[in-house]
């Protein structure tokens, strides 16, 4: 009996030896599993932060560079002067913002850190939709601003005296860039939504 009781406390000494070394193993490797599982919850996190940034500088420099170009067609409409080269010097800016916010958007949506082995829900999807939505977006702002610029040098010559008429294809540009900002304004809400699971996305 006295070999049989020291048989199972060998057994047991082993056992227990042995579960003393796995939880060495398996132990850590849960521990580093779930270091990794914060970290890439984190930094996909900072990702959503950089995307909804970027969606929002777009929204913001393309209604700037537009509130800009109204401006100067409301001038012009009610015959207050207007000064070429402020006019330029503020849409020069303001179009190189809403260009560099455009370039951005372009090459970074959609494009996850290569660390994250999960994307979130709606990455890579209607991409080239969006692009194009932005491209015209851009060109119907540089064309308004193209058509105003050469209204403020028609006026500066005296040419729209006494009406103060604006030529109605700036009109017209301008409804087509209005129409244009509408139409990425709905794409960059429905991406912020995809983003953060808000349907209603970012405001106008």
């Amino acid at each position: 009996m006295a070999d049989i009781g020291a048989l199972y406390g060998a057994v047991g000494a082993l056992v227990g030896a042995g579960l003393t070394a796995l939880g060495g193993v398996y132990g850590p490797l849960r521990l580093h599993r779930r270091k990794a599982l914060e970290q890439e919850s984190e930094k996909l996190t900072l990702w959503r932060e950089a995307e909804n940034t970027r969606l929002l500088l777009m929204r913001v420099t393309s209604r700037a560079w537009l509130d800009a170009l109204d401006r100067a067609v409301q001038d012009l409409d009610s015959g207050r002067p207007t000064e070429l080269e402020r006019f330029d010097e503020e849409t020069v800016r303001l179009g190189q913002e809403a260009y560099r916010a455009g370039v951005d958007l372009r090459d970074a949506s959609f494009e996850l850190p290569r660390e994250l082995s999960t994307p979130p829900r709606g990455a890579g999807e209607g991409d080239v939709l969006a692009a194009g939505a932005r491209s015209r977006l851009l060109g119907h702002l540089r064309e308004s601003n193209r058509l105003i610029r050469a209204e403020i040098l028609r006026h500066s010559a005296g040419e729209g005296a006494p009406e103060h008429t604006v030529a109605p294809e700036v009109r017209a540009s301008l409804e087509r860039t209005r129409e244009a900002r509408v139409a990425v304004n709905n794409l960059l809400r429905v991406r912020h939504g995809e983003l953060n699971g808000d349907v209603r996305g970012i405001r106008e």
